[in-house]
C-alpha cells in the first residue's frame, strides 16, 4: 500500500485533510445483517472461505496502516549541513581558503580551518539530537496484535492481523486487542471495550449487538481497531480494515500536516539575510572604491573577502545550538523528550496547552497507593504502600490476618491476569520477563517499574500488580494463579 498523501498537490493533500476532519461515516453498524454478509461474501457461522479470503485480500490490500514517508540518516544528515546559515559560513570558509591561495597569509587559512569545523561540530549536533525521530505511526503499530483468532471454512484458526480482510469473523477475549473495525455479532453479558486511545474516554465502554445510535462512535455494536477489551469475550464481522478503520483515519490525518518554520528558525533566517546583504554590499563597495583608487585587483579581491567573512556572526551557529541543546538536557531531567531542537524555543514561546487526559497526559496506568483494612480493634485504617507516591515507604503489615484477607480478595474477585512472556525475534521462542525493573528516571532517582503487563481493567490490573509481591511475602505463595488455582470453584 503506497502512502495515502504521497504524489499529491498542495492543494490535493488539503482536500483530502479536509475531507478526514468531517465525521466518520459508516453504515456498517445500521445495515441489516443479511445485507451486510452479501455484500462482503461471508457466512456469519462459517466465515470466509479460503478462495474469498484471498480475493478481498487481494482486493483490498493488508490491515495495516500506511506508513509515512521515511527520510534516509544521509539526507537527515546533509540537511543539517546546509541550512542556510551554515551554508553562509561554508561560504565564508570557502572565501578565507580563495584569500589564503591568492595571498598566503596563515590567519586566512585557521580562519577557513575554523568555520568549517564549527559547522559540521554543530551540525553532528544538532543531527544526535534530533535523530530522535516521530515515533507516531510506530505507536499506531503497537495497537495492532500480532495474531488473531477467526472463523475460515468454518474452522477456528490464528493468522497473522495483517491479513485480516473483509468479511472475517473475529474471535476476542478479555485482554485482547481489537484487530480491525469490527460489528458485534454476539458478545458476553460484560463485554466492554477501552476507547481511551480513540476518544479520550477512561471508562470502559459497554458493547451488545444491537445498533444504539446513528454516530458510528457512539453506537455499541462496533469496536474499534487499536483498542483494548479489558472485559468480556465477543464474536465480530470485520467491516474496516488499514487505513479505512477510525484509528486508520486520524493517522493519516495526523501526518498529513506540513511542518512549519518555528519562531527561531524565522528570525534566525531573517537576520542571516540582512547580514549577507550588508556583507555583500560593503565587500563590493570597498572593492570598486579600492579599485578606482588603483589598488591590485588581486589585494582588492582579498581586502573584500575579509570584509565579508569578518560580517558573518562565525559564533552565532554554535552558541545557538549549544544552548537548545542544554536546554534541552535540562527539560530532559523534568521528564520531557524534545525531539527537535528547535522545538525548545517553541515551547518556551507557549502560554497555554490544551489537552485532555487519558492517553496524553496518563497512561491509563493504575497504581496502588493504599490499603484500607480494619485489624484488631475494628477501626479501620489508612497505609500505604511502597509506591513512588509515598517514595518507596509502607506502612501496612504484612503479617496482619486483615491484611491477608484483603489480599485474597483482591485476587480472587479478580479476572485480571499477566502476560509474562515475550516472543524472541531471532529464536521464535517465549522468554519469561523478571516481574519487576529499576529504571533510572530523568532526575536521576530510581524507581521499580513492573515489567509483566497486566492483561485486563486497569483498576483490577493494579490489583494483582500489588498482590504479587505481597503474597510471596505474606502467605508464601508464588504467585497470583498459585493462590487461583488453590480456590478454584
Amino acid at each position: 500500500m503506497g502512502n495515502m498523501f504521497g504524489g499529491m498537490t498542495k492543494e490535493e493533500k488539503e482536500k483530502k485533510a479536509t475531507e478526514l476532519r468531517k465525521n466518520v461515516v459508516m453504515t456498517e453498524h445500521s445495515e441489516e445483517l443479511d445485507t451486510l454478509t452479501e455484500k462482503l461474501e461471508t457466512n456469519l457461522q462459517n466465515g470466509l472461505t479460503t478462495a474469498i479470503a484471498q480475493k478481498h485480500f487481494e482486493k483490498f490490500g493488508k490491515n495495516e496502516l500506511t506508513p509515512p514517508p521515511s527520510t534516509p540518516w544521509y539526507v537527515k544528515f546533509i540537511n543539517e549541513m546546509t541550512g542556510f546559515f551554515s551554508l553562509l559560513l561554508w561560504g565564508a570558509g570557502v572565501a578565507c581558503f580563495v584569500s589564503y591561495a591568492l595571498i598566503p597569509d596563515a590567519e586566512n587559512l585557521y580562519l577557513g580551518v575554523v568555520l568549517f569545523c564549527v559547522v559540521w561540530i554543530t551540525g553532528c549536533f544538532s543531527y544526535a539530537q534530533n535523530r530522535k525521530s516521530d515515533n507516531m505511526m510506530n505507536e499506531f503499530k503497537a495497537m495492532r496484535p500480532p495474531k488473531v483468532k477467526v472463523i475460515r471454512d468454518g474452522e477456528k484458526m490464528l493468522v497473522d492481523s495483517a491479513m485480516l480482510t473483509l468479511g472475517d469473523i473475529v474471535l476476542l477475549e478479555q485482554g485482547d486487542l481489537v484487530p480491525a473495525d469490527l460489528r458485534v455479532l454476539d458478545c458476553s453479558p460484560n463485554m466492554c471495550v477501552d476507547n481511551s486511545s480513540l476518544t479520550g474516554e477512561s471508562d470502559p465502554q459497554k458493547r451488545k449487538n444491537e445498533c444504539t445510535h446513528d454516530d458510528v462512535l457512539e453506537t455499541a455494536n462496533l469496536c474499534f481497531f487499536g483498542t483494548q477489551v479489558p472485559e468480556g469475550s465477543c464474536r465480530g464481522l470485520v467491516v474496516k480494515i488499514g487505513d479505512d478503520t477510525v484509528i486508520g483515519r486520524i493517522a493519516s490525518l495526523a501526518l498529513s500536516t506540513d511542518s512549519e518554520q518555528t519562531p527561531i528558525n524565522r528570525e534566525i533566517e531573517h537576520f542571516i539575510h540582512i547580514i549577507s546583504a550588508i556583507a555583500i554590499i560593503l565587500g563590493i563597495s570597498f572593492f570598486a572604491a579600492s579599485l578606482a583608487r588603483g589598488q591590485d585587483p588581486i589585494v582588492s579581491l582579498v581586502f573584500m573577502i575579509g570584509i565579508i567573512v569578518a560580517n558573518v556572526p562565525e559564533g552565532l551557529l554554535a552558541t545557538v545550538t549549544v544552548c537548545l541543546t542544554l536546554t534541552a538536557k535540562r527539560m530532559y531531567t523534568k521528564k520531557v523528550m524534545v525531539k527537535n531542537l528547535e522545538g525548545v524555543e517553541t515551547l518556551g514561546s507557549t502560554s497555554c496547552i490544551c489537552s485532555d487526559k487519558t492517553g496524553t497526559l496518563t497512561q491509563n496506568i493504575m497504581t496502588v497507593a493504599q490499603v484500607v483494612y480494619a485489624d484488631g480493634d475494628d477501626n479501620l485504617r489508612i497505609q500505604d504502600t511502597a509506591s513512588s507516591f509515598s517514595k518507596g515507604i509502607r506502612t501496612y503489615d504484612p503479617n496482619s490476618k486483615a491484611f491477608h484477607q484483603l489480599l485474597r480478595c483482591s485476587t480472587l474477585c479478580n479476572t485480571c491476569y499477566f502476560e509474562k512472556y515475550y516472543e524472541d525475534e531471532a529464536s521464535g521462542k517465549k522468554v519469561l520477563l523478571p516481574f519487576k525493573k529499576v529504571r533510572q528516571q530523568g532526575d536521576g532517582t530510581s524507581i521499580e517499574e513492573i515489567v509483566w503487563t497486566p492483561i485486563g481493567n486497569a483498576s483490577e490490573g493494579a490489583m494483582i500488580k500489588f498482590a504479587h509481591p505481597a503474597l510471596q511475602e505474606s502467605l508464601g505463595i508464588k504467585d497470583i494463579e498459585e493462590l487461583r488455582q488453590k480456590n478454584a470453584i
